[in-house]
């Protein structure tokens, strides 16, 4: 809001002074970077409505699993299903966030606003911090450096999955801005407090940049401003945790336990072994070796200003979070996992440069602004393809799980089973059972504990009235139960989803007649790419 203040004050003084200096505010890097994002995802939210068959629906079906939760919070419970616990949410705070927007009936528009209002306000502190930071004297590295930033930050990509993770990404070059600040003898604010203690509440990987940025802030001497936040942050995640217990939940949520680091921990074994491979991953993933490079870049630049301690210590932090997320981190699934330490890193690496640069000769600060495109250039590379993949991934998810949802819900009208379970559970008042365990502790706990197969998947479709089960086989290689039937195949011509087929199984609890008729009226209403395959019992 600082940033956006701020603007509105040059242009107001531009329009009082002179028509050249209004065109020097709409000639800005900042006010350039934002009409450029502006259009860009503008055009790709107007393709993926077209593709959609005029329907707003997000590239990933996790962001409803949020929706989802956010409507049992609202009914004063807190997973997929009525008046049963379960820990879905891969953030402590989102849930929350989209429960007011719920409560606003703005559905799905709800968490693209937050997203599209956070990609905006992060491309907006960036390109201030580089303004102030003097980096944009030259009018070519402008024109390299502005278009590079949106995609960096994902801007256009990161919003439409209709996630979390914008704000995150808000949060970190916040924070870092606030770093920098403080390390030119400008007190951090009030929004970069709320950037920090939002770090880890927003998404639990943030908790590493908020340890080291208020370490960072403490030894700039902002002591009083690092403990506020710490304390806040701590109470805030204490509270969860008790909320969490007194629930009979675990303290992280089951798409921690089940699809990040710690689902690869071997108890034969021991953690060291995970971490070990989480490293190997990170040296031979091409995202993780993007990010070593930008670490690298910064570490040289740390270490030519190692001569001055408050350049040093914000650059320090910066690394401590690119080597934790190195040690823990995960990276894909539109790259939305790593885009905030890599958005991270290019405003550590910019304003590095910022800082290096009157200690370079002009022979040498070429040679570095070749280097620095290139790098910022490399990086941006995969978020340039997940903005133009980004409609065809919101395609795929209407042709796979928005039919699937259509069909649960206005068709066949019980209880299911599922294992893609955001759009099918939400909005859906019969019962949802998540055969994966995102929203089910009976399955998570099974499969944690090595004890999950046909038996238990039989036993938990009998215990909640589960008549009709829609799953993709390739997810099961233990099988279904002997006693389920599979009555038809939907069959998608997918481009990222994991699966392009959807096998539905009839249950001994599922009517044969009602199922069947089911089908039959849903398979004339789907889209022209779509085929459901009945098979005749």
């Amino acid at each position: 809001m600082t940033v956006i203040v701020g603007d509105f004050g040059r242009l107001k003084e531009a329009r009082g002074s002179s028509p050249a200096g209004l065109g020097a505010v709409w000639r800005s890097p900042s006010t350039i970077a934002v009409l450029l994002w502006l259009s860009l995802f503008a055009a790709a939210i107007i393709v993926s409505v077209v593709l959609c068959d005029f329907r707003l629906v997000f590239t990933l079906d996790d962001a409803y699993i949020h929706l989802a939760v956010a409507d049992q919070i609202l009914s004063g419970g807190y997973g997929i299903n009525a008046g049963e616990y379960s820990s879905p949410s891969s953030s402590v705070l989102w849930p929350y966030i989209l429960a007011l927007t719920e409560a606003m009936h703005l559905g799905v528009f709800g968490p693209l606003l937050i997203n599209a209002a956070a990609a905006c306000a992060t491309i907006f502190a960036l390109l201030r911090l580089f303004e102030t930071s003097r980096l944009f004297d030259a009018g070519p590295l402008t024109c390299v450096i502005v278009p590079l930033l949106v995609f960096n930050t994902s801007a256009v990509a990161l919003p439409m999955t209709g996630m979390e993770h914008s704000v995150h990404v808000w949060a970190s070059v916040v924070t870092f801005a606030g770093l920098a600040a403080a390390a030119r003898k400008s007190a951090p604010t009030s929004l970069h407090f709320l950037a920090l203690v939002l770090l880890p509440l927003i998404r639990f990987e943030g908790a590493a940049f908020a340890c080291a940025a208020t370490a960072g802030f403490a030894m700039l001497g902002y002591r009083r401003f690092a403990a506020g936040a710490a304390f806040v942050m701590i109470i805030s995640l204490l509270g969860y945790c008790a909320l969490m217990s007194s629930r009979g939940l675990p303290l992280l949520p089951s798409s921690v336990l089940l699809k990040g680091y710690l689902a690869n921990l071997d108890e034969t074994a021991g953690s060291f072994s995970a971490i070990i491979n989480n490293v190997l991953r990170s040296l031979t993933n091409v995202y993780g070796l993007r990010l070593i490079m930008l670490g690298l870049a910064v570490a040289i630049c740390a270490n030519w200003l190692r001569t001055d301690r408050e350049a040093l210590i914000v650059l320090l932090s910066v690394i401590a979070a690119i080597s934790a997320h190195l040690v823990f981190g995960q990276y894909g699934w539109l790259n939305r996992y790593e885009v905030y330490i890599m958005a991270l890193a290019t405003a550590a690496l910019l304003w590095a440069a910022g800082q290096v640069r009157p200690h370079l000769s002009a022979l040498r600060w070429s040679i570095a602004k070749v280097a620095l495109a290139f790098g910022l250039g490399t990086a941006a590379m995969p978020y340039v393809t997940s903005a133009i993949v980004s409609p065809i991934a919101a395609s795929d998810i209407y042709e796979q799980q928005y039919q699937l949802a259509r069909f649960a819900r206005s068709f066949y009208r019980h209880a299911v089973g599922v294992n893609d379970l955001g759009l099918v559970a939400y909005g859906n008042t019969d019962y949802v059972l998540d055969l994966w365990g995102l929203g089910s502790e009976d399955v998570r706990k099974a499969r944690i504990a090595g004890e999950y197969g046909p038996p238990e998947m039989a036993a938990l479709a009998s215990k909640h009235g589960v008549g009709l089960a829609m799953i993709y086989d390739a997810w099961f290689p233990k099988g279904v139960p002997a006693d389920w039937t599979k009555v038809a195949v939907l069959e998608t011509k997918t481009v990222t989803l994991s699966q392009r087929n959807v096998a539905l199984y009839r249950t001994p609890l599922g009517n044969e007649a009602e199922v069947t008729s089911a089908l039959r009226a849903f398979s004339t209403t789907l889209p022209p790419r779509d085929t459901l395959h009945i098979i005749a019992p």
